[in-house]
């Protein structure tokens, strides 16, 4: 057997195998026993026909396409084997070259490559601004305005109130067969805050601004020009017209905020006790917020004098994991794909290559920066924190309310291995981003490594952090309706 490799730009390789022809004449042989077995041969049992009948009563080519079937399966590991490939995904029979001599062209993915290039020179600060009181004040306000009440009133919505609308928006200038609305008749509680930029208001951060004025039964016109780094993707950059109806105004009392109205909240015996909860829980969303946009120029640095490569079928397949995890986040919200693509009037082509695709090929190339940068820095994972890592993502699961099902539908060894694989995943990515901010930062890296070997400390050993440990009741809450 000869095989010729031909590489190609797309990482993967064109195998050229030729089959000697006395191995190919035995390959016909158990090809033609083969047909035998499963062809009524006249005077023959099943599979003892003479080689010569079978071809005489079946055809040579029959017997021919059979034996390069069988030669197909013998001949590809060997192939592989030969020329010292390691494939990413299974080959593919991409031609019979010929068939005298046979001559076999398989098609075979490469494993994925990366080379880091001077990763260890990127510097992007760490530059988390401290939480300002400001901030302290707004959360509790929002807090006392979801226990406020409300009262109607007779009069133009002024700061303090609470406007109840229908909000009607359309693109002014919509893409040619594209249906301009984005909402219809919307309805919308807003609560009247100068200098309050919330920027979860929807539909816009100082929107309820510009109802103050209006009465009972009043409609208004608002033009708003989104940024491009509008939270909504399809609005980036787009100017919407909203067309607002005020349906009735109350007039909101929030209660006064003393020790008796913390109690209410949670264990706490003061208000100080409140806004320190509060201050905790604040910081650590703000800290989650900014890591994540900090790593992500991080590693984009990276990814900046890295050389990435990797087939068209781990693209694919990186496509599907992102296709299947949007189909079940549709499922929770008791909604199908189709209903979503008619919904965005988009086909399924169209969605994937706009949208899904470019997703794909960032959350593919970010997991093999990540993994490239583990090898190079010789990163391990502690098994004291590996337990920890399980227990909290087999807490996560069992908190989910797919757990019983899960559990059925695998089977129990198949579910632990899955949520132990999960969280290997976790703890070593968790490592990677600490160590790729410790380069970032300019640490040095050698006394890191040399100080994370020293024996843990007690609270190490506990798997806990401060901020793990304290309060919860301060977490950023979910949106609050008002007390009528």
């Amino acid at each position: 057997m000869k095989t010729e490799t031909q590489p190609r730009d797309d990482h993967q390789v064109r195998l050229i195998t030729e089959i000697e022809p006395e191995a190919f004449e035995k390959t016909k042989r158990q090809a033609a026993r083969k047909i035998s077995q499963q062809t009524k041969i006249p005077g023959f049992r099943p599979g003892k026909a003479p080689y010569d009948v079978v071809r005489r009563v079946i055809g040579e080519d029959t017997i021919q396409k059979e034996a390069i079937e069988l030669t197909i399966d013998q001949v590809y590991p060997e192939a592989i084997k030969e020329a010292g490939i390691k494939p990413a995904a299974p080959g593919t029979l991409d031609e019979i070259v010929s068939v005298d001599p046979v001559k076999l062209a398989f098609l075979v993915p490469l494993a994925p490559t990366v080379e880091l290039g001077d990763y260890r020179e990127v510097r992007v600060p760490y530059e988390l601004e401290p939480l300002s009181d400001e901030k302290v004040d707004k959360f509790i306000d929002r807090l006392r305005t979801s226990y406020a009440t409300a009262e109607p009133v007779e009069r133009p919505a002024q700061e303090g109130d609470m406007v109840y609308a229908t909000v009607t928006g359309k693109l002014t200038q919509p893409e040619e067969g594209k249906d301009p609305i984005i909402v219809n008749e919307r309805p919308v509680q807003a609560v009247l805050r100068q200098g309050d930029q919330d920027e979860d208001e929807w539909p816009f951060s100082g929107f309820a601004l510009q109802l103050a004025g209006l009465s009972g039964g009043d409609e208004k016109t608002i033009l708003h020009t989104f940024s491009e780094e509008s939270k909504f993707d399809a609005l980036r950059g787009k100017e919407v017209e909203f067309q607002v109806k005020v349906q009735s105004i109350k007039s909101m009392t929030l209660p006064e905020l003393n020790d008796e109205f913390a109690q209410t909240l949670g264990e706490f015996s003061d208000v100080a006790a409140l806004r320190e909860s509060i201050r905790t829980g604040l910081e650590t969303n703000a800290r989650e917020e900014y890591d994540q946009g900090y790593f992500s120029r991080v590693i984009d640095k990276v990814a900046e004098n890295a050389q990435i490569h990797y087939p068209p079928q781990v693209l694919e397949d990186e496509i599907n994991s992102v296709l299947q995890t949007i189909e079940r986040d549709l499922a929770r919200q008791n909604m199908d794909l189709e209903t979503y693509l008619k919904v965005r009037q988009m086909d399924r082509e169209t969605i994937i290559e706009n949208e899904i695709k470019p997703t794909a090929v960032r959350r593919l190339e970010r997991s093999l920066l990540l993994d490239e940068v583990a090898r190079a820095e010789k990163i391990e994972l502690d098994n004291q924190e590996l337990e920890t890592t399980f227990s909290e993502t087999l807490a996560e699961l069992q908190n989910s309310g797919d757990f019983e099902n899960m559990r059925k539908k695998v089977g129990a060894n198949r579910l632990a291995n899955a949520v132990a694989m999960e969280a290997v995943s976790r703890l070593m990515n968790r490592r990677v981003l600490e160590r790729l901010k410790a380069i970032a930062t300019g640490q040095n890296i050698e006394e890191l490594i040399a100080k994370q070997s020293e024996p843990a400390t007690d609270q190490a050993e506990t798997g806990e952090t401060a901020e793990e440990a304290a309060p919860s009741a301060a977490e950023k809450p979910e949106e609050t309706q008002p007390a009528e």
